[in-house]
């Protein structure tokens, strides 16, 4: 099983991802002819408190995607109340840290977009994509690992 292992920095379990349109957004622009937006990168926390997988709004403004409806989250800061964020369809790429080539693709993800930059974070990385890897927090020995 592929796998990555990272030092645990200060703000926890944080990795590099790359964001682009879902592989069927993807798929409809190319057989449109239409350019498709350049992938982004941004800096993720690993978080099995998320249920889903969140992205900042500025990170994903550069996609140029429109929200394909709204969701739900509550979080400790909304005290208990839902509050209402815009969900997008989009893809994520965690590459390998090894010189062996690849990582770990999600070709089509429903993500929320939620204020996360003012905490030094571009994102969350949920348990959405979560469950379908194996995730070791070593902190006594300040690693974690995400096999996938």
């Amino acid at each position: 099983m592929p796998a990555i292992h990272l030092n645990i920095a200060p703000g926890g379990a944080l990795l590099l991802a790359h964001i682009g349109v879902s592989l069927p957004r993807l798929n409809a622009l190319t057989a449109a002819g239409v350019p498709v937006p350049p992938t982004a990168t941004g800096t993720f926390l690993l978080d099995t408190g998320a249920s889903c997988t969140c992205v900042d709004p500025a990170l994903l403004s550069t996609l140029g995607l429109q929200p394909t409806g709204r969701a739900l989250i509550s979080t400790p800061s909304t005290a208990g109340q839902p509050h209402h964020c815009n969900q997008y369809d989009i893809s994520i790429f965690i590459p390998a840290n090894s010189p062996t080539p690849g990582g770990h693709l999600v070709p089509a993800l429903p993500v929320v977009e939620t204020h996360l930059r003012s905490q030094g974070i571009d994102g969350l990385i949920g348990r959405d994509v979560l469950d379908n890897c194996t995730f070791i927090y070593n902190g006594s020995a300040r690693m974690f690992t995400l096999a996938y």
